[in-house]
């Protein structure tokens, strides 16, 4: 096999050889031979301003929404009279109601809070006919 030196044996031609200011020019005539796009008239929008303005609108909205929800629903209960309470009380809660509502500390407070005594309770008992109702319970 034959040495080969690599810095004075002659160079080996690819046989391929571009032409002079090939790639600047193909450039040139690729987009020579594309269509121009015919411009019409370009008319700006007012975006900020559309936004700006929606975003009040949406506020307030949401505002008053809510101020409806909020406010539309509560009764004003600031000017009821005693009597018109105790006879809502009366017409409207019995004392079934009154007992599936307590628990035992409830029951507990009131047994504390409630002094009775013997003459009150005789007096009670005199005035009211149904005495026959006590005494079979």
């Amino acid at each position: 096999m034959k040495k080969f030196d690599l810095h004075n044996d002659p160079k080996i031609t690819s046989g391929f050889k571009t032409p002079d200011a090939y790639f600047e020019k193909s450039a040139a005539e690729i987009m020579a031979k594309l269509p121009v796009p015919e411009s019409g008239k370009v008319i700006a929008l007012p975006q900020r301003k559309v936004v700006w303005m929606s975003g009040i609108a949406a506020s307030l909205l949401l505002v008053s929404g809510l101020s409806v929800y909020y406010f539309a629903g509560t009764p004003s209960t600031g000017n009821l009279d005693d009597a018109v309470v105790e006879s809502y009380l009366q017409a409207n809660v019995n004392s079934f109601d009154i007992i599936q509502h307590l628990d035992e500390k409830d029951i507990k407070e009131l047994e504390k809070s409630i002094v009775l005594s013997d003459d009150a309770v005789e007096s009670y008992l005199s005035d009211n006919n149904n005495l026959d109702l006590y005494l079979n319970e």
